[in-house]
């Protein structure tokens, strides 16, 4: 089976360089213990001096296109919040070693209440880049705006924290046990003046330009985490643009962008260049060395090696197809640095646990995929060899993932795996899954057997040019050799990204999805609840499970840190035992670095690129 599988990936020519070695660093920087801050701290400031180049311009690629918005409070992309990292700055940021810290806060927030109330303090002549002040009732606008469920953004769950926002979002905007009285779901309508007056009501509140105070529903240990997100970052009052009767901020062209933190845009050609310079206006952080950083969108992630190799780009993710190949190359072999990450990747199956999230079948009983049987998604999950397939398709990179929480996050991984690789066990669960989804032999098959191959075609997604196909290719090739699928079964198809993602959240086209998350923040809740929590908006497997939301809440809010971790274990091993998704990689990303490229703050938590976190702190030198 093996050898057949192989044969399959190489006939389709992803796969280069099958043998040799890849280099490892170290692990993540460690982050702060659950629910705790440390004393504030800076990132590495750049030196200064000679040595530096007269052209400061740092030239990286983003995307195969353009990001789907630049909106904060919209944004749910890693090409997105790479972007925005330059252009925005929130209360609270990480340092290099994810330690919490002040940004445009004075200090980390006055805790009050018995945890139920945030005061900020901003600093002190704090300017955006147009010169108008940020102000506290900027955060405010941003808070309200996110959890406005006319825009329904991908994030808004978040603001259920804060007081009165289940009153606003209700169950349908991811507020679990919340009605949405103003909400007529079939019509799609909303009574725009309702929710004006319970935004109006939110507990976000500036008493004055510097005091921001944040009211909260109950305490949860991470609440800081959210403060730091990009979520938070202050909109400022001239970015309103109401429609439909509400503030879309679909923000699509440079002069429409007022920004916070260090860089500013300058132009936006787009689906081809973005280019940012300095902010002159930043005074909460090191000024920057780099004068201008030009984001190029478009062609594939082998396409932007290429033009690293060529002398266009500074710095380059490198895909799994040409790690092995950079690796031997001796002209590129020293330019390279591998980052172990906070992410992860893996395919969501479609659960039906939530009925909106449900593609039809012909051939089950009951109409619905056969992915919302567990035996069938357990069968998919064990007939999967992970070490081959990182070997394979991710050039020997990363770990074999077992669960949604990553290796770096304080206390994980935990080492609950009951759904290992064994083609036997993977056979007998999809014979077992094939009884009870009623499939009957098809009319035109005269083996009078039921096999998989009467379950008719899967619909396959994932997003065009950006490395996917062989990892795709390879798990429709594992899932022929070893359960018995025929070779036209998987209708494999892809769109690029902005479409994907939309049709991914909709849940209801394809049986199988590709996914992939990078952590927000350095705490188990955000890889648990954020993706599976009941009715949340990234959860596109439609999971749901009481037992696991009734974990994840008593998680939360848990203030012994030892308990809170037992709880959030046990949540993950109730979702690994349910087989939503299959975790595949734990990853480890290889990057292409100029020699010239200097001041590089590189974090577990960066997003695109490496470093791009901490834009300010690279310099381009003499060469």
């Amino acid at each position: 089976m093996r050898k057949r599988l192989v044969g399959i990936l190489a006939s389709v020519a992803v796969i280069a360089a099958a043998c040799g070695g890849a280099t490892t660093s170290s692990a993540p920087p460690a982050s702060t213990a659950p629910g705790t801050s440390t004393a504030p701290g800076t990132s590495t400031a750049p030196s200064t001096g000679a040595g530096l180049a007269a052209d400061q311009t740092l030239r990286i690629y983003v995307g195969a296109t353009d990001p789907r918005s630049l909106n904060p409070q919209q944004a749910s992309g890693s090409d997105e919040i790479s972007v925005l990292g330059g252009l925005h700055r929130g209360l609270l940021y990480y340092d290099k070693d994810l330690n919490m810290v002040p940004a445009l806060a004075e200090a980390l927030p006055e805790v009050t209440d018995g945890g139920k109330t945030l005061t900020f303090k901003l600093k002190d002549g704090l300017k955006y880049s147009n010169g108008d002040p940020i102000v506290a009732a900027d955060f405010v606008r941003s808070f309200r705006k996110l959890a406005d469920p006319r825009a329904a953004y991908d994030y808004g769950y978040e603001a259920c924290y804060i007081a009165g926002a289940k009153d606003v979002m209700g169950e349908d905007f991811g507020c679990v046990g919340a009605p949405t009285p103003y909400l007529d779901a079939e019509a799609g309508t909303f009574d725009n003046a309702v929710i004006d007056g319970l935004l109006a009501k939110l507990g976000v509140e500036a008493p004055d330009a510097k005091t921001l105070v944040v009211r909260l529903e109950t305490p949860v240990v991470f609440i800081n985490n959210l403060m730091a997100m990009w979520i938070s970052y202050p909109t400022n009052e001239k970015n309103v643009k109401i429609e439909d009767g509400y503030d879309k901020g679909q923000y699509g062209e440079a002069s429409d962008l007022i920004t916070s933190g260090p860089f500013m845009m300058e132009s936006w050609a787009h689906n081809s260049e973005m280019v940012l310079v300095q902010n002159p206006n930043w005074t909460a952080g090191p000024k920057p060395t780099l004068t201008k950083i030009v984001m190029t969108f478009g062609g594939d992630p082998e396409a932007a090696v290429a033009s690293y190799e060529r002398g266009d780009l500074d710095s380059v993710v490198v895909p799994g197809t040409s790690t092995r190949r950079v690796f031997e190359d001796p002209n590129l072999k020293d330019q390279i640095k591998d980052l172990p990450q906070l992410s992860i990747s893996y395919y969501d199956f479609a659960t039906c646990q939530n009925p909106a999230k449900c593609p039809p079948s012909t051939t089950t009983a009951d109409g619905h995929t056969p992915l919302a049987n567990k035996n069938f998604r357990i069968a998919l999950t064990r007939a999967v060899n992970k070490q081959e397939l990182i070997e394979l398709v991710y050039g020997g990179l990363g770990t074999p993932a077992t669960g949604s929480v990553m290796p770096g996050i304080p206390g994980w991984p935990d080492d609950y795996d009951p759904y290992s690789y064994d083609v036997a066990a993977a056979q007998a669960a999809m014979a077992t899954a094939l009884t009870e989804l009623g499939i009957k032999d098809r009319a035109d098959d005269t083996d009078e057997v039921v096999t998989v191959q009467d379950v008719g075609k899967l619909k396959f997604g994932f997003n065009c040019d950006a490395g996917h196909t062989p990892r795709v290719n390879y798990l429709a090739g594992t899932w022929r050799a070893n359960l018995g699928f025929s070779e036209s079964q998987f209708d494999i198809s892809c769109t690029d990204f902005a479409v994907f993602r939309t049709e991914r959240r909709e849940g209801n086209k394809y049986d199988i999805t590709r996914n992939g998350w990078g952590a927000d923040f350095p705490h188990p809740d955000n890889q648990l609840r954020d993706l599976f929590l009941t009715g949340v908006g990234l959860n596109n497997s439609g999971y749901a499970n009481p037992a696991f939301d009734a974990l994840i809440a008593q998680a939360s809010v848990e203030q012994d840190p030892a308990k809170s971790k037992d709880l959030y274990v046990q949540a993950q091993r109730l979702l690994v035992d349910d087989a939503p998704v299959v975790w595949l990689n734990w990853a480890t990303t290889r990057y292409l670095v100029k020699p010239y490229l200097a001041g590089l703050v590189a974090t577990a938590s960066d997003h695109n690129n490496i470093g791009d976190v901490f834009y300010e702190t690279m310099q381009i030198l003499q060469h």
